[in-house]
């Protein structure tokens, strides 16, 4: 009857180890995914931190610049705004774009304030350097644009919108999105 009731002489060693280590594997590789998918998720989340901060220092840029060309505050925030972005800028080129846009609206509100002193009015310096800073905005925005995957929207259709006074009809679309 000890035949019958021993089965450990029947199974190849092998096969006990394996039976026998199976849990802790199990356990080893459940840990390990754990760990995988931990680590994706804190992954995930520092990107999308990252992302958040790159949209607001953008805003900022954003934001100053209407008032940055005739106004020293503006000026100064856009300065700051530059400062934020040169620190989470995903790549060079956003980063040398928003420079660009730093330097000129800050040579516009230089020459504006130079006219201001002389009395005089702001002439070909002034509206070169404002097209250049108007430029340098359009491409930064198109980079923004792009880095964010922001689809359907051309930058250029923000331009008409930066002027928008409430009570004015709204320059584009024409026709309410529901109405299309």
């Amino acid at each position: 009857m000890e035949e019958d009731l021993s089965v450990s002489t029947n199974i190849p060693l092998w096969v006990a180890v394996v039976i026998g280590l199976g849990p802790s594997v199990v356990a080893v590789v459940a840990i390990v995914a754990a760990d995988w998918r931990d680590r994706r998720r804190l992954k995930h989340e520092r990107e999308m931190r990252l992302r958040d901060e790159r949209i607001a220092a953008y805003r900022k840029l954003l934001a100053a610049t209407p008032t940055a060309a005739n106004d020293r505050e503006g000026a100064a925030a856009l300065a700051a705004a530059y400062a934020e972005i040169s620190l989470l800028a995903s790549t060079d080129e956003m980063n040398e774009v928003a420079r660009e846009v730093w330097l000129g609206y800050a040579l516009t509100q230089r020459i504006s304030e130079e006219a201001k002193k002389e009395g005089k009015e702001r002439g070909e310096d002034y509206l070169r350097a404002s097209a250049r800073a108007h430029h340098a905005k359009d491409r930064f925005l198109a980079l923004a644009h792009a880095e964010l995957g922001v689809e359907g929207r051309s930058h250029k259709d923000l331009r008409a919108v930066e002027g928008y006074a409430p009570g004015e009809g709204m320059p584009y679309p024409q026709v309410p999105s529901s109405e299309l």
